[in-house]
């Protein structure tokens, strides 16, 4: 009965449709496990940088021009050292940034070492109530040395040309090395809390190394996985259902043979039953 009703035209086509959505469904689930992978790469890659023993930028970051840009697997969150003066004069602000929940900007000095000039985040300072640009604490003048984390680049338009106040949109070493006419490291270094330069300005917080590449989380990933091709098999299986609920409610023969009511009795039949009771039954 169950198979009679799965070959109807109704049924048959329900059951073409929700065989292509399990497949819709097969595919999210195969592509959630390939971004649970790259997820799992990508933050024990991360992690493993942040743990990286300090080392000098010029071996951690290539100029800008000489190489492709770094992968940020290399180099993220990387501990880099350098040695050399803040040229206060080319700082830039990097604008609608956001640090504990307050929007401002990136405070981006450049920081020239002799071989090249490293882009350097001193930290953070808030939008004034008032609109505008913030004031700025000065960069400390003469030699020091420096120790941050490394970042790769932001290659999108910095708009320093559209913007005033020395703001820029983006941390974008390519663009910044045309200004500056020196070569320039491919990424950027964000301060360590207390070092020189950091004054006055916010500091930006460390990396969350529970999840470092940022998005939704490993656990998160896996879930995915499970409930896609959870959908598969509830897809496959709503046709069967629904076929099944139909068939039972569908009477059988035997339940209408046994559910027909008794023929009245006939008049004949119903005076014979009158003379049974009056004068008892005809022996």
């Amino acid at each position: 009965m169950l198979l009679q009703t799965l070959r109807q035209p109704r049924y048959a086509a329900l059951s073409a449709l929700m065989v292509i959505v399990a497949l819709g469904c097969v595919a999210a689930g195969t592509w959630q496990i390939a971004r649970f992978e790259h997820k799992v790469h990508e933050n024990d890659a991360l992690r493993a940088n942040a743990r990286h023993a300090p080392a000098a930028v010029s071996a951690v970051l290539p100029l800008v021009g000489s190489a492709p840009g770094p992968a940020r697997d290399d180099v993220e969150f990387r501990p880099v050292t350098a040695s050399g003066s803040y040229d206060a004069a080319a700082q830039t602000l990097v604008r609608s940034r956001t640090v504990a929940d307050q929007v401002g900007f990136l405070v981006l000095t450049p920081f020239r070492t002799g071989a090249a000039t490293l882009l350097v985040v001193r930290g953070f300072v808030p939008q004034p109530a008032s609109g505008g640009v913030p004031e700025v604490p000065a960069p400390p003048a003469g030699p020091v040395t420096i120790a941050g984390s490394a970042h790769g680049p932001e290659t999108r338009d910095d708009a320093a040309a559209q913007l005033s106040d020395g703001q820029v949109e983006s941390i974008n070493p390519a663009q910044q090395a045309g200004r500056l006419d020196t070569p320039v490291y491919n990424g950027y270094a964000e301060l360590a809390t207390g070092g020189p330069g950091t004054r006055g300005l916010t500091a930006i917080p460390p990396p969350d190394l529970s999840n470092p590449a940022g998005g939704a989380l490993e656990p998160q990933h896996f879930a995915y996985i499970i409930q896609w091709y959870l959908f598969a098999v509830l897809a496959l299986a709503a046709p069967v259902v629904m076929a099944r609920a139909e068939t039972r409610q569908q009477p059988t023969g035997e339940f209408d043979e046994a559910a027909e009511p008794a023929p009245a009795p006939s008049a004949a039949e119903l005076r014979a039953a009158k003379l049974a009771d009056r004068y008892g039954h005809a022996r």
